[in-house]
């Protein structure tokens, strides 16, 4: 008797990033692979990429992949959310912020590879959620809304990440800050910044560099952070931190901008301000809530990620 062959969905976002040969590219991988049955849905407006993935669950198959930008990742994700069923990153958008955070080839062949490689890891990682909507990164009022939602689509597949940079600098000259008042777990702090983020993921899209050293993606807890203003003392100070992040056991000196972490946040403000996930503008709003579901999605990593992010999460503990 033949043994039945495991399957996979695989849902792409054919506008995503800059390689415009992506579906051809996938279509043919999988034509010419002889370990998976699969089916190939393309997106077309917002919401296909997270009704395919419930679709996905509910016919029972045994792998999710994805290609597209953070945003598709994200639909998708919550499609998958608290489901058996894992999710295959396939990175194809400009920032690929959560796929370098976890480890995973951002080389189209390789995430491939990975994602039909029977000795993959399994990882199970948090999931957040701001007003009823799920983000896999961070939720960004004020300056970080700003900056990553209103990139425009053209202007990321011409020029990549320096879209983002270029979009920044044009914010700054608007920003004014802000007064926060933000509950974590019950506990009040009133800020005043330009940004405040509720995170996930504290990565900035490249390997082992995060706004936050002490942070992980599977720690059951969200990070709060407030970047007071964009002088120069405290953008520095911002580097530091972030580079400290490579140094084992090291811990933040304290700069100027501020960190909490907790599993359910509200944040008010005096004025309203633009509110994103994961780069998606979402509102205008003076208030928003949010929590973190734990342990809510599982995802295709490489055996020697999964290994290193236990012992990430380890030594952030200990330091504790």
């Amino acid at each position: 008797m033949t043994a039945k062959r495991p399957r996979i969905c695989v849902i792409v976002n054919p506008v995503s990033g800059v390689q415009r040969t992506a579906l051809d590219d996938i279509t043919n991988y999988f034509a010419a692979q002889q370990t998976h049955e699969y089916e190939i849905c393309v997106t077309e407006r917002g919401g296909d990429a997270r009704r395919f993935a419930q679709q996905a669950v509910a016919r029972q198959v045994d792998v999710v992949a994805a290609y597209g930008g953070d945003g598709t990742m994200m639909e998708v994700a919550e499609g998958l959310r608290e489901s058996s069923v894992p999710m295959a990153f396939l990175p194809g958008g400009t920032a690929n912020v959560m796929a370098i955070e976890l480890g995973i080839p951002t080389d189209l062949s390789a995430a491939l590879d990975l994602a039909l490689n029977p000795t993959h890891q399994v990882r199970v990682i948090d999931i957040g959620c701001v007003d009823n909507q799920y983000f896999l990164l961070r939720s960004g009022l004020g300056y970080e809304a700003e900056f990553s939602a209103g990139a425009a689509r053209g202007a990321k597949s011409k020029s990549g990440r320096l879209a983002y940079v270029m979009n920044a600098i044009r914010k700054l000259r608007d920003m004014r800050p802000v007064r926060y008042v933000i509950t974590i777990d019950g506990e009040i702090h009133v800020q005043r910044g330009i940004t405040c983020m509720i995170c996930n993921s504290t990565s900035i899209g490249v390997p082992n560099l995060r706004l936050v050293s002490a942070s992980d993606v599977s720690d059951g807890l969200l990070d709060v952070i407030v970047i007071h203003n964009v002088r120069p003392g405290t953008i520095i100070g911002l580097v530091i931190d972030i580079l400290r992040g490579i140094l084992p056991g090291a811990k933040s000196r304290g700069t100027q901008n501020t960190h909490w972490q907790g599993r359910e946040v509200t944040v008010t403000m005096n004025r309203r301000q633009l509110v994103a996930r994961d780069g998606e503008p979402l509102k205008r709003a003076k208030r928003i809530s949010a929590h973190i579901v734990p342990q809510a999605l599982r995802v295709i990593v490489p055996a020697t990620t999964l290994e290193t992010s236990v012992e990430h999460l380890d030594r952030d503990q200990a330091a504790v």
